[in-house]
Order: structure tokens, then C-alpha cells, then sequence
């Protein structure tokens, strides 16, 4: 029998809880200071979200899904901190993320991997360049700290940004975008801001990124680091996690009581980060490689997240299908609409298992990249479809969602026993269950809930336009208008068969040509497995 691989301190969600009120962050909420992270209610949907993650990695059925090898080090991780180094571990971890999105929606962790497999890129293309190891020893050092101590990662990305028509040089107020404002031996010191920082207030560090391409002129903003989250000179202003304690329109949310996300404000105002957890300050023409990687990376990610919720959504449309005493598999109107929002939700995941399986070896060390076409197809796929889905669950459930009386009249002796009576429909189905799915989805889709899934789809990860730029950029339809050509008989090839026109590299349409795709013998052997065995909620 093979000994067990070495693990890092793998934690349960109670030990991340606990692991929080080791920090001190200065953290402000509804206009209010808060006192300690772990116990203000504001933010439980969304420390209840991570813990799973933390939680599922224990569990002996999720396990192989929720933990992986980490190459360099050999031992057993988080999935959600481990750097990939094959399509098999891009399959795994979007499984992953959509096995812990189908409980909490959006389980928010994922960024740390997203980041992390990015600095790892970026990493080693900057050494590279300049024929060091530095930058690659350095983020491995850190790398294994984070995995042995199981910590979660926020990604502080985007900039405050100010006028978006100038470059952060230019701008009137240099604080809105992050900058380096010093340098000694210590370290650096870093100002500015960083806002829609996902999980800010419960993370136990930032990693600070550029959130564009840098000219020379924008060096001091070019800057990569780590910033433990009570660091002195850093502030976060964040917003509820969720919808906890609220009595709404309906009654209590049954969802976002329990799951939700917060997302912040940071204000760094001289924070000084020791350079063993600066990566890069003053490259500038690395930014856009590690924008470009992050964004592949999560926006992969993003695929498995909404398909976790989009499973939640064919959950609850089947039931309220039932309750409302319809089968789908006899009723076409409601079984195109069930068919549509399987067919939405899947296609993009899809589009989620072509990266991964078309994914490539970074040139510069053994991070897999997933494939960026289907990324972003995935990508936009979802930003888009999003408000179908909230649509389809509307169809399929009728207005009760939005009609019902409040949840108090179930309790009242002089309604309840008539409402439970003339609300009832499916006589199987009792009333409570009935009302109680509809406020689910109504808590999913039709509140606030369901607007900010809108809207974090939307543009979460990116803007619609930068994922059509990105797929537009990386498509290969020089390929295309090449075999048109060869149709055409628009070239003749050496022997004298009809060929392409000479492929012309100043020609627009012709840019982008199709790369080669790896045989079955390449990246694995035929029959390999590249991925481990799912759990029974992904099983068919």
C-alpha cells in the first residue's frame, strides 16, 4: 500500500471562523466600525459561503474534487489554492467551484486560485526576461505559506479608477488608482484604491493587481503584492453580505440569510508590504500579461460558479413545477421552458469543459491555461443568459413568487387555515412546501438577491464588451477565411492543387490562425482519466 502524501493543515469551516478574530482589520459596515469580523452578522451569509469550502475539502465523498497535489511541494491542498499543471486539474477545480456554487451560489474562494495561478505566470515570464529565479522562488515560498496555513485570498483588482478616459498618471486624484509611493529596504509602500473587492472584510489577505495594461509612464502603478488584511494604513468599507436578520416584503429570505457576499471598498494609505511579498513593483510591461491571465482564469472559474446557481434554479423550477401540480413531462409549454434553462445553464459549462480540455502549458512554467476562446464564450455565455434564467423561473412558477401574503398570516389563527387551504394546489404537496419553494425563488430571482446575481454575472469578472474583445482577439479566423479561399481556389499550392492565398501577417481578417490542437497521445495516453471520480450530486 502506497503511504498517504503528506497534506497541509487542511482547516473546517469553524477553524476558519476562528482563524479571523486572529486579525484586527479596520472594517466599516452599514456606517459603523466593526468590532471583530467573525461575529458581526452583517457579514455570516458570506463567511458561512467560504466555510463550506473549507468544510466540503474534509468531507471523505468530495475529497478527491476538493483537494489536489500540489506539484511543488507534494502535498495535498485546498483545490481552491492549488496551481494547475494539466487540462485534468482545470476539469477538476471547475468542478469544484460548481460543486460549492450549487450550495452557496457563489462561494467566492475560487479568486484565490484565480490569482494565484496568475502570479504564478507572471512569475516566470518576468524571470524569464531578465534570466533570474527570483520572482518564481518568491511567489513559491509564499504559495506554500498560504497552502500550509489553508488561508483565503481576496483578489483587490479593480481601481477606483476615476476619469476612465485617462491613464492612472493622468489622473486628478493618484489615489484612484494604487501606486507605489516608496521604496526603502523594508519594502515598499503602496497608496490608492482598490473597490469591488469580493470577500474583502473576511479574507485573511489581499493580493493586490494591476487592473489594466500599464504604459512606462504608469510604472508606479504597476505594482503586485500581498497585504495581510490588518495591515496598519488599510481600510475597508464594505456592504452586507447577503440579506441576514432582515424582515423583507415576503418574510425572512430563505436563501441569502444563509449565503451571500460581501464585496468592499479598500483604501490602502502608505501600507507598507516587505519586498518577500512583493512579486513585481515598477514592470509595467508585465500588467497586461497578468490582467490577461487572471482574467482567462477566472472568468473559467465564473462558468462553474453560475452553473452551480443555474442548477439551483432547475432545482427549485422542477418543485414549484410539482407544487403547482404540473409534471413538466406532460405539460410542452413547461417542459421547453425546463428544457431551455437546463440547455442555458449547461452550454456554457460546456464551454467551461472545452477550455479546460483545450487548455495549454504557459510557456514560461507548467501553469494550464484555460483556453481563452471558450473561456470568454463561457464567459459571456452566462453574463447574458442570466436574465433568461431568472425569466425561465418566473414562467414556470407563476406570479405566486411575487404575490404571496407575508409569512406572519401562516401563523395567523384567524388566515392560516384558509390560506393552507384555498393556496394549496398539488394535493401531495403540502401548503407549507409549496409557499416555501416559491419564496425561495422568489429570494433567488425577483429581490434583491436576484438582482445583484444580475448584475455580478453581468460584470463580474469583466464587462460583456471585454469578453467579446478577448474572443474576437484569440478566435482563429484567419483559419476560416483561409479554407474559404482554398474553396475558392483563390491560391494554388506548389503541386498544383487549389490552396489558400499566401497567408499575408499585415492582413487583418487573416491574423488570428488557428493553433494546433494536442493529439490524444500528447498531454495524456489514450484511456488516461484527467479527472477524479465525481460526487453524486455531478453524477447523471
Amino acid at each position: 500500500m502506497n503511504a498517504p502524501l503528506p497534506s497541509t493543515s487542511l482547516m473546517s469551516g469553524a477553524d476558519y471562523r476562528e482563524s479571523l478574530r486572529r486579525y484586527e482589520p479596520t472594517v466599516f459596515v452599514d456606517g459603523r466600525r466593526v468590532d471583530s469580523v467573525a461575529d458581526e452578522p452583517a457579514f455570516q451569509p458570506g463567511i458561512n459561503a467560504i466555510a463550506l469550502t473549507y468544510d466540503y475539502a474534509l468531507k471523505k465523498e468530495y475529497e478527491p474534487l476538493m483537494t489536489a497535489v500540489q506539484h511543488t511541494s507534494g502535498k495535498r491542498v485546498n483545490r481552491l489554492s492549488h496551481i494547475n499543471t494539466s487540462a485534468g486539474d482545470l476539469l477538476n477545480k471547475l468542478e469544484a467551484v460548481r460543486l460549492v456554487c450549487q450550495e452557496t451560489g457563489c462561494a467566492q474562494r475560487y479568486l484565490t486560485h484565480d490569482a494565484l495561478n496568475a502570479i504564478a505566470q507572471v512569475s516566470a515570464r518576468i524571470d524569464d526576461a531578465r534570466g533570474s529565479t527570483e520572482h518564481t522562488a518568491r511567489f513559491h515560498e509564499y504559495l506554500h505559506r498560504v497552502q500550509d496555513q489553508d488561508l483565503t485570498l481576496g483578489v483587490a483588482m479593480t481601481d477606483a479608477k476615476g476619469d476612465r478616459s485617462r491613464r492612472p498618471h493622468e489622473q486628478a486624484n493618484v489615489d484612484s488608482y494604487l501606486h507605489v509611493v516608496e521604496r526603502n529596504a523594508r519594502g515598499i509602500f503602496i497608496s490608492g484604491t482598490k473597490a469591488i473587492v469580493t470577500g474583502a472584510p473576511y479574507v485573511h489577505e489581499l493580493l493586490v493587481m494591476p487592473c489594466r495594461n500599464m504604459g512606462r509612464e504608469d510604472a508606479d502603478f504597476a505594482v503586485c503584492c500581498a497585504v495581510p488584511l490588518d495591515a496598519p494604513g488599510l481600510t475597508i468599507v464594505a456592504r452586507p453580505a447577503g440579506r441576514p436578520g432582515e424582515k423583507l416584503e415576503h418574510g425572512e429570505a430563505l436563501f441569502s440569510r444563509k449565503y451571500g457576499q460581501s464585496t468592499g471598498v479598500c483604501m490602502f494609505d502608505r501600507v507598507l508590504v516587505p519586498w518577500e511579498r512583493v512579486f513585481y513593483a515598477g514592470e509595467w510591461e508585465h500588467s497586461g500579461h497578468l490582467t490577461y491571465s487572471y482574467a482567462t482564469h477566472h472568468r473559467h472559474s465564473c462558468i462553474g460558479a453560475r452553473a452551480g446557481f443555474g442548477d439551483l434554479l432547475i432545482g427549485a423550477g422542477a418543485l414549484m413545477c410539482e407544487a403547482n401540480g404540473f409534471d413538466p413531462g406532460k405539460e410542452s409549454h413547461l417542459r421547453e421552458q425546463m428544457v431551455e434553462l437546463i440547455t442555458i445553464t449547461e452550454s456554457f459549462f460546456a464551454c467551461g469543459v472545452a477550455a479546460s480540455v483545450y487548455g495549454t502549458a504557459d510557456e514560461h512554467c507548467e501553469v494550464f491555461m484555460p483556453d481563452p476562446v471558450f473561456s470568454n464564450i463561457g464567459k459571456l455565455l452566462l453574463a447574458t443568459k442570466i436574465y433568461d434564467m431568472h425569466r425561465i423561473a418566473h414562467y414556470v412558477s407563476g406570479g405566486l413568487i411575487v404575490t404571496l401574503p407575508g409569512p406572519d398570516e401562516d401563523h395567523n389563527p384567524e388566515t392560516a387555515a384558509r390560506l393552507s387551504d384555498v393556496l394549496r394546489a398539488n394535493p401531495a404537496i403540502p401548503y407549507e412546501q409549496r409557499i416555501e419553494t416559491a419564496r425561495f425563488i422568489e429570494d433567488l430571482t425577483a429581490g434583491y438577491q436576484g438582482g445583484w446575481y444580475s448584475v455580478i454575472s453581468l460584470h463580474g469578472g469583466g464587462s460583456p464588451a471585454a469578453m467579446k474583445q478577448e474572443i474576437w482577439r484569440n478566435y482563429p479566423v484567419g483559419s476560416k477565411v483561409e479554407l474559404v479561399e482554398r474553396i475558392l481556389e483563390r491560391g494554388i499550392a506548389a503541386d498544383g492543387s487549389p490552396s489558400a492565398a499566401p497567408h499575408d501577417p499585415e492582413r487583418a481578417i487573416t491574423r488570428n490562425r488557428q493553433p494546433g490542437r494536442c493529439c490524444d497521445t500528447g498531454c495524456t495516453t489514450p484511456g488516461q482519466a484527467v479527472m477524479v471520480e465525481l460526487p453524486a450530486s455531478r453524477r447523471a
